[in-house]
C-alpha cells in the first residue's frame, strides 16, 4: 500500500519529502521497525525517532516539527488518531467482517469475557479473544501485555483472526486505552459495561474523568459503527449506567442481579464454596444454570454474557451450555487444590471495590477463619491502599500484608500505606512475597479459608524495573508440597 493511499482522508497538515510507493508495515514502537515502516512519534516515542530511521523508517508522522535528517515527516495534529485509522485501512479493516464485541467497566470484565466465549464456542462458532490475560484465537495464544493492545497490534490480530476463520471477537477495553484512542477504526457490533469503582485514578485524576474515558466506548466509538443492529449492554445495578445508554439506533439492555425490571435478571441463586446454582430470566424465559463460578458478582458477569448471547441471536439452550462449560478463570477466584482439602483461592482483586466483593463472598461461606494476603502495585494509584486495609481489616479474620508489584517505590512505604487503614492488631507484615505465602499455607488449617490476592493470573514480580518469574499459585503449591 503507498503512502498517499494511507493519507488519503486523513487530518495531515503537510507532508515534505518524497511519497514513497511501498509502505511494509506501521507502529510507534522503534523497537518494530523495519525497512519501509512508517514510525509515529507520540509524546512516548519522540525520543527514539533516529533509532526508528537507522532501522530503515520510510516515513516519520508527528504533531511537531523535528530536527534532524528524515526521509518523509508528515505533520498531523492528531497522531494517535491517524495511527489508528492508518492501521486499521492497512490490514483492509478487518473488524467489519467480524462481530465485535467490547467489555468495558472497572470489574469483570476478564471473567464475563471468559463466559462469552464459552457461549460463542458452544454455538460452535471460532472466537478471538483480546483481554488481561491473553490474546488468543484458534489454537494461538500470546500472554496479554496490556488488557487492550496499541492500535496497530489490535489491528493487525483482527487480520490474523479474520484469515484464521473467527467469525466473533470478544475484547475488554480498558479506560487507558479509550482515553489513548486505541480502539479508533474499529467498528464495534455491541458494549458492555459491567460496573464503575475506584481505580487508575493515579492516570485519570478523579472518577469523572475515569467515567467519561469509559463512556467513550458507547458514546463515541459504538456510535459511529458501521454495523447494523448495534447494542449496548449495561449493568442497571451500578448507579453510573445510566450513564452510558445510547441513543437509537442502538438498542438498550440491562442486566440485574436484584432488580426483576432488567432484561436479564436473577430469579434465584444458591451459592456454596463449590459453586452457584441459579435460574435466571432472560427477555422473559427462565433459564436454570449450575456453574463452578463461586461469589454473587460472578452473578452479574452470567447476566452479562447471557445477554451479549441473546442479543447475538444465539439461542438459549446453546448460552446455558456455554455458561455451564465454563470451569473457571486464571486468577479470578481460582481455587488450588490440596491434599488438606482448605479452600485456598487465587484472585486478582487489586481495587477495593473487587477486594471487598471477594472477602465478602468467601466470608460468607467460611465455616472457619478467613485468611487474606495481598498488596498493593508502586507506581500506581496511592490513595486506594488504607482504603484497601481497612477492607480487609473489616472482613478478614487475620491478614499477612506483603509486597506486590512495588516497582521503583519502597516495598515498606506501601505496606505502611496499606496498614493505615487497619484498625485493630488482626494482622502481620511480611514483605517477601514467598515468605507470607508460605505462612499463610502453614497458618490456614481445617474449615478454615486462604485468599491470596492482587496478583492473580500474573506470572511475575516487578521489582524496580525488573519482572522476575512469580506464580501466586505455584508458589501456593510449593509451599502446600513442603507441607505435606
Amino acid at each position: 500500500m503507498t503512502l498517499a493511499q494511507l493519507l488519503a482522508d486523513m487530518p495531515v497538515l503537510s507532508v515534505k519529502g518524497p511519497m514513497p510507493e511501498n509502505i511494509t508495515g506501521i507502529t510507534k514502537d522503534s523497537r518494530e521497525v523495519k525497512e519501509g515502516f512508517i514510525f509515529f512519534a507520540t509524546e512516548a516515542s519522540k525520543p527514539y525517532v533516529q533509532e526508528a530511521v537507522r532501522k530503515g523508517a520510510a516515513v516519520i508522522v508527528s504533531d511537531t516539527e523535528l530536527s534532524g535528517d528524515f526521509p518523509r515527516l508528515v505533520l498531523t495534529r492528531e497522531p494517535r488518531y491517524v495511527l489508528a485509522r492508518m492501521a486499521a485501512k492497512f490490514f483492509g479493516y478487518p473488524s467489519r467482517e467480524m462481530h465485535v464485541t467490547g467489555i468495558t467497566g472497572t470489574n469483570g470484565k476478564t471473567t464475563t469475557s471468559y463466559l462469552i466465549e464459552s457461549i460463542l464456542r458452544a454455538a460452535n462458532q471460532k472466537v478471538g479473544v483480546m483481554g488481561t490475560i491473553s490474546y488468543r484465537y484458534d489454537g494461538h495464544v500470546v500472554k496479554g501485555r496490556t488488557t487492550t493492545p496499541e492500535s496497530t497490534e489490535i489491528q493487525r490480530l483482527f487480520s490474523e483472526m479474520q484469515r484464521a476463520g473467527v467469525r466473533s471477537v470478544v475484547m475488554e477495553v480498558s479506560s487507558h486505552a479509550l482515553d489513548q484512542g486505541r480502539v479508533e477504526a474499529i467498528d464495534f457490533d455491541g458494549a458492555i459495561f459491567t460496573n464503575l469503582t475506584h481505580d487508575h485514578l493515579d492516570y485519570h485524576h478523579d472518577i469523572e474523568q475515569y467515567k467519561e474515558a469509559k463512556k467513550r466506548l458507547f458514546h463515541e466509538y459504538l456510535a459511529k459503527s458501521s454495523k447494523e443492529g448495534r447494542y449496548a449492554i449495561l449493568n442497571k445495578d451500578d448507579p453510573s449506567s445510566r450513564d452510558f445508554f445510547c441513543e437509537p439506533p442502538i438498542a438498550n439492555f440491562t442486566y440485574s442481579v436484584r432488580d426483576n425490571a432488567a432484561d436479564a435478571f436473577a430469579v434465584s441463586v444458591r451459592e456454596d464454596i463449590s459453586g452457584l446454582t441459579l435460574v435466571i430470566s432472560l427477555v422473559g424465559k427462565e433459564m436454570s444454570i449450575r456453574s463452578p463460578l463461586i461469589a454473587l458478582f460472578n452473578v452479574a458477569n452470567i447476566l452479562a454474557a447471557a445477554m451479549l448471547g441473546h442479543a447475538a441471536g444465539i439461542p438459549h439452550d446453546l448460552i446455558r451450555k456455554g455458561l455451564e462449560a465454563l470451569r473457571g478463570v486464571p486468577g479470578r477466584l481460582e481455587r488450588v487444590e490440596n491434599g488438606r482439602s482448605i479452600p485456598i483461592f487465587v484472585d486478582y482483586a487489586h481495587t477495593p471495590d473487587a477486594l471487598r466483593k471477594t472477602l465478602e463472598t468467601l466470608k460468607r461461606l467460611c465455616t472457619g477463619r478467613l485468611i487474606v494476603l495481598f498488596g498493593c502495585g508502586g507506581d500506581r494509584d496511592k490513595t486506594k491502599r488504607p482504603v484497601m486495609g481497612r477492607i480487609a481489616s473489616d472482613l478478614a479474620d487475620f491478614t499477612i500484608i506483603t509486597s506486590d508489584n512495588p516497582r521503583r517505590e519502597d516495598p515498606l512505604t506501601i505496606i505502611e500505606e496499606i496498614r493505615q487503614g487497619f484498625v485493630g492488631d488482626a494482622y502481620c507484615i511480611i514483605e517477601n512475597r514467598r515468605e507470607a505465602i508460605g505462612e499463610a499455607v502453614r497458618m490456614a488449617t481445617a474449615n478454615d479459608v486462604l485468599l491470596v490476592a492482587g496478583k492473580g493470573h500474573e506470572d511475575y514480580q516487578i521489582i524496580g524495573t525488573e519482572a522476575l518469574h512469580f506464580s501466586d499459585r505455584e508458589v501456593i503449591e510449593e509451599w502446600l508440597h513442603v507441607a505435606a
